[in-house]
């Protein structure tokens, strides 16, 4: 479709500059929804963030389960719990790290208030937590003052139940159906179960990321990307209509089969976007490269400390919805682009403890 050979989308070379330019459009997207949350007076800047928070993170979970199935080889020779333990470093140290951060500084900065009767927790929309919940919390993620972190907690457990059922690997079809089926009864049965929701959406996609690797699809989807639009669009349509005449339970059920297919079409066309600029590079080739090789500082550094710090200074200093959006989001890419490059990298147990690397 392009006019690319077939190698220009399969050789190693190029695959890495596919998945790292997914990663770099993924982590733009989500810092962008953050700099826009407390821009939400117009319907646009809404939708936006509505979509973003159907598509960016996502964007990581596919990625993952496609070099998940392209090493699960090299995973099989490591057994479960050299394998677990590896994650365990990479996701849950940085998780507890930031989640202890948060916690336990909101935890003390309630005894100040007590002390001295200062309610800024309170006014930061925080909620009191004893220190049993925060135990809980920290198992389950029960309770979280940000949500950012959820990622991490639901890839590790996402990459224990893949490994564990890796013997089946011929079977992936069937693991994806049974993750689509969790998919699909988890979010009808959310309630208030935040990270339930969440991690039934990450099996679906990670094992997307799974079955498009195994059966090299993009040779598919590359070729005929308007067809697969048009009948994902098509689907969607007939779907509608006839949830419309069924009752409630399954009108609410398509409203997140709606948002699953959102997200799926999204990653299909970063990952379209990704192998034309991979194929042709360019300057902007370059620029979201660099993005996605710096994503995991920027998604852990981004939010709330530079963030929404940046928002809400731009909030009371009356600057302009346009200025502070693109203020937040230059500063939530650049400075923690800075701060890893001259500050975590070069202390090897800063670097392991708040970004697992």
């Amino acid at each position: 479709m392009f006019g690319a050979n077939p190698r220009s989308y399969t050789d190693q070379a190029n695959e890495h500059d596919i998945l790292q330019l997914m990663r770099g459009f993924g982590i733009l997207l989500v810092v962008l929804q953050h700099a826009f949350i407390l821009y939400l007076d117009s319907d646009a800047a809404l939708t936006f963030v509505n979509i973003c928070v159907f598509i960016d993170v996502h964007v990581f979970m596919f990625v993952s389960g496609y070099l998940f199935q392209k090493n699960s080889e090299k995973y099989r020779e490591m057994g479960m719990l050299q394998f677990t333990k590896k994650k365990f470093n990479s996701l849950m140290v940085p998780y507890l790290f930031w989640e202890s951060v948060l916690y336990f500084g909101t935890f003390f900065l309630y005894l100040l208030s007590d002390w001295y009767g200062v309610n800024v927790v309170d006014e930061l929309g925080f909620q009191r937590l004893s220190l049993s919940d925060i135990f809980v919390s920290f198992l389950t993620y029960r309770y979280s003052y940000i949500e950012l972190y959820w990622f991490l907690f639901a890839l590790f457990w996402v990459f224990v139940i893949n490994y564990s059922f890796l013997k089946f690997s011929h079977r992936i079809e069937f693991i994806v159906i049974c993750s689509l089926l969790f998919a699909i009864l988890s979010m009808y049965l959310k309630s208030d179960n935040y990270i339930l929701t969440k991690m039934g959406r990450s099996i679906l996609t990670f094992g997307f990321g799974r079955l498009f690797q195994k059966y090299r699809l993009e040779r598919v989807f590359i070729k005929n990307w308007i067809l697969l639009i048009i009948s994902l669009i098509s689907f969607d349509y007939l779907f509608c209509v006839y949830v419309e005449i069924r009752n409630t339970p399954l009108r609410i059920i398509y409203k997140n089969y709606k948002i699953s297919l959102i997200g799926i079409l999204g990653i299909l066309i970063f990952f379209i976007i990704s192998t034309f600029l991979a194929s042709y590079p360019f300057k902007l080739t370059k620029a979201i490269i660099i993005l996605g090789n710096y994503s995991l500082p920027i998604y852990l550094l981004h939010n709330p400390w530079i963030v929404h710090t940046s928002n809400m200074a731009a909030k009371m200093l009356s600057v302009p919805d346009e200025i502070g959006v693109v203020a937040s989001t230059v500063l939530g890419i650049a400075v923690p682009i800075l701060l890893y490059k001259y500050v975590i990298k070069k202390n090897a147990l800063i670097s392991r403890i708040t970004l697992g690397i």
